[in-house]
């Protein structure tokens, strides 16, 4: 699968997060416009995500989760981070990770 992720710099310097944005599958496309920098708390993301969707009338969504770390991610973080899949139901579901000061990025999509 070919897939485009367009994103703003300003997300590369999110330590960890999730990635919010809109999915263009005519194009294959996702169209990052934000990470929301972890900690946070899932239930008020649906909540927010909820309100820009009824004012602005565009379907943002959570498509994923962003890591920055030197290594693999704390054992915990990584799997809360796994977990929010099924609290944020998004397909197909990326997770973008890059190494800090490394100039090679990874992303997986993953269906369910």
């Amino acid at each position: 699968m070919v897939l485009k992720v367009f994103f703003p710099t300003c997300c590369v310097s999110a330590v960890s997060g999730l990635l919010v944005g809109r999915w263009v599958p005519e194009q294959s496309s996702a169209v990052v416009l934000a990470v929301l920098h972890f900690p946070f708390i899932p239930i008020q993301v649906k909540q927010l995500l909820a309100q820009v969707r009824q004012a602005s009338q565009v379907g943002v969504a959570v498509l994923g989760t962003w890591c920055h770390c030197r290594q693999e991610p704390e054992e915990s973080l990584g799997r809360f981070l796994e977990a929010l899949g099924a609290v944020f139901p998004h397909e197909p579901w990326l997770r973008l990770c890059r190494e800090r000061g490394g100039a090679f990025w990874s992303c997986e999509v993953t269906r369910r």
